[in-house]
């Protein structure tokens, strides 16, 4: 598309708030909200200004929003009419998930010469969650500084209008938006909603026809794309156009061959019924305004600002699945798994995006060391549905990382027994069983998967490294591993772990110089793994380089490797390596397996 270029989103949202807001949401963390219990002090603040301010600014970096927001409650008690103090406050509260507080304060706030923005936005979507639609009009007719915010505030007064009763106005507003050319997948999909909504549903398809059209804005806004891919299959379905619904799945399929949403929509087909429009309100409507530029400012690297959309509009839809999905996803990626696992725990069983849900908090209840919750959840998972490839993989993924091998064998010959037919995406799975197996010293059954994964992928850079690897460690086919290593690294030649794999091959052999050019390459790579330091202090040993091979060892240590590798380096450290006849072959070290380090993979 001429002159197209996706938008900046999260500098475009800067222009909407003062500078002494943008000081409070460079440093706000995503955290659980504390919805109905006040958050613990820290008794060992002291009870001054300075002190609860500071100690809200701590917490708020160290991703505890919740305490943030009770020292700031506590240091508005000192200086109740502070004007930066309420901003902040103001700010915690929104990304904290305590709305209505946000909005007592937020009045407050109105009145200030300087107050922000969000501010009026924030007190918009209370009029319209309370469906006082005349005052949400009023408020969001206000100025607006930036193209965002003016996007922002026009969707959110049609869907005010459309709340009112009057669509012709709504629709008016819509198609007055005028900004840059991503204004448009936006305007014409909510003008889609609003029009279906109103009755006319020929309009409705038409613009939602237009937006489904706009592949270059779907390059940017990629979830609203999808919805309004599913929108107009909805409307074509409400219209008794089944075959143009079909068409339009299939097309939405091709890009996103795994769409819960449509996959399920287009299962519903055959079945018969009513089908819902995507949105049945105009709550649900603003709802969906904040869920589609909250998506893409989290894509865009606004995770600060992401937050609050997303929070909002889980206040105006509190049970949408996309809204509590995209929500919980933002606090996974945070490294939040609680409070993501409470939204994932919410979302409907009849919901298409429910597996996924599971499946994260599985994922989750692994990383909070819940190891028999997150295995009954996997397993219930694996049995509704043996076919889940992703979800088979993840649970077989998390029980190696527990060092379950043989548990993990199983989990991957049930996906193995329900292919009838495999396919080349099926390589990764007899890969992962390879490891399982030869993790479990089954080496034959380990070699017969590896080569099934090559002659599904040939040349596939993991499985080159792993095989070759395998055979040169256990001195045998040693010119065709070195050959498979070498590959491997002449495909990804940036990646350390696979190159690391040549050095040590080489050390193996007893081919040191080699060995040490190899390492070096790698730690230049990798230069913070501690296996790959060790590995290059063993070769400088071997050449001679016994003081670079001490500091190898040492920085090895620093870097905090596993707790028998600790002892292994200590004793080197301490005695150096003995001699080459009695260890070569002997004691043979853990595999890398380039980038894939064997931790599960998520399905979202």
């Amino acid at each position: 598309m001429k002159n197209f270029s996706p938008p900046n989103f999260a500098s475009q949202l800067r222009n909407c708030v003062t500078a002494s807001c943008l000081v409070v949401a460079s440093g706000l963390a995503l955290t659980s909200a504390a919805q109905s219990s006040e958050p613990k002090i820290d008794k060992d603040v002291g009870y001054t200004l300075s002190g609860t301010y500071l100690a809200a600014r701590i917490a708020t970096i160290d991703k505890n929003t919740a305490a943030a927001v009770g020292y700031y409650r506590q240091a508005m008690k000192f200086d109740p009419d502070n004007e930066f103090l309420k901003q902040n406050a103001f700010l915690t509260l929104v990304s904290n998930g305590d709305f209505e507080e946000s909005v007592v304060l937020g009045k407050q706030i109105e009145a200030l010469e300087s107050s922000p923005p969000l501010v009026s936005v924030i007190l918009g979507v209370e009029f319209i969650r309370t469906k006082a639609w005349k005052s949400a009009i009023k408020q969001l007719s206000k100025p607006t500084r930036g193209d965002l915010e003016r996007l922002l505030t026009g969707l959110l007064k049609a869907w005010s209008l459309q709340g009112d009763g009057d669509t012709k106005e709504a629709l008016t507003v819509i198609d007055a938006l005028e900004g840059p050319s991503w204004f448009k997948i936006f305007s014409e999909y909510h003008g889609g909603l609003i029009a279906g909504l109103g009755g006319d549903k020929k309009d409705a398809i038409a613009r939602l026809t237009k937006t489904v059209a706009n592949r270059a804005g779907g390059t940017t806004a990629v979830h609203t794309y999808m919805r309004s891919v599913e929108a107009l299959a909805r409307q074509q379905l409400r219209m008794g156009n089944i075959d143009g619904a079909r068409a339009t799945l299939e097309l939405g399929l091709k890009i996103q061959p795994s769409g819960p949403a449509l996959k399920q929509l287009k299962q519903s087909i055959d079945v018969g019924g009513t089908t819902p429009p995507l949105v049945a309100s105009a709550q649900q409507g603003s709802s969906e305004v904040f869920y589609n530029l909250g998506t893409v400012l989290n894509s865009e690297g606004g995770k600060q600002f992401a937050l609050i959309y997303l929070q909002l509009a889980n206040v105006l839809n509190p049970k949408s699945d996309v809204g509590m999905l995209a929500l919980a996803d933002l606090y996974d990626s945070q490294s939040l798994p609680e409070r993501a696992n409470e939204l994932f725990a919410n979302i409907a069983k009849t919901s298409p995006y429910r597996r996924i849900a599971q499946l994260e908090m599985a994922l989750n209840l692994d990383e909070l060391k819940k190891l028999d919750e997150a295995r009954a959840e996997m397993d219930q998972l694996v049995k509704s549905d043996p076919e889940d490839l992703v979800a088979s993989l993840s649970y077989g993924q998390m029980l190696v990382r527990h060092e379950k091998y043989s548990e993990a064998v199983k989990v991957y010959e049930k996906a193995i027994a329900n292919i009838s037919n495999p396919q080349r995406f099926h390589w990764n799975l007899f890969y992962r069983h390879g490891i399982a197996s030869e993790r479990s010293k089954n080496w034959p059954a380990a070699e017969k998967s590896f080569k099934k994964a090559l002659e599904l992928y040939p040349n596939q850079p993991n499985v080159l490294n792993y095989l070759g690897y395998s055979w040169v460690d256990m001195n045998i086919n040693l010119d065709d591993g070195l050959n498979m290593i070498r590959k491997a690294v002449e495909l990804r030649p940036q990646d350390g772990y696979i190159i690391d794999s040549l050095g040590w091959a080489y050390y193996r052999l007893g081919r040191y110089e080699e060995s040490v050019g190899e390492l070096e390459r790698a730690v230049l790579k990798k230069a913070e793994d501690p296996t790959i330091n060790d590995h290059l202090g063993d070769a400088y040993w071997r050449v001679g380089r016994r003081l670079e091979a001490t500091f190898q060892w040492s920085h090895a240590l620093d870097l905090k490797p596993v707790d028998a590798e600790i002892i292994k380096i200590k004793a080197k450290l301490k005695d150096g390596l003995p001699e080459v006849e009695k260890t070569r072959m002997a004691n043979p070290p853990e595999k890398t397996e380039g980038t894939d380090k064997d931790q599960p993979e998520k399905k979202t």
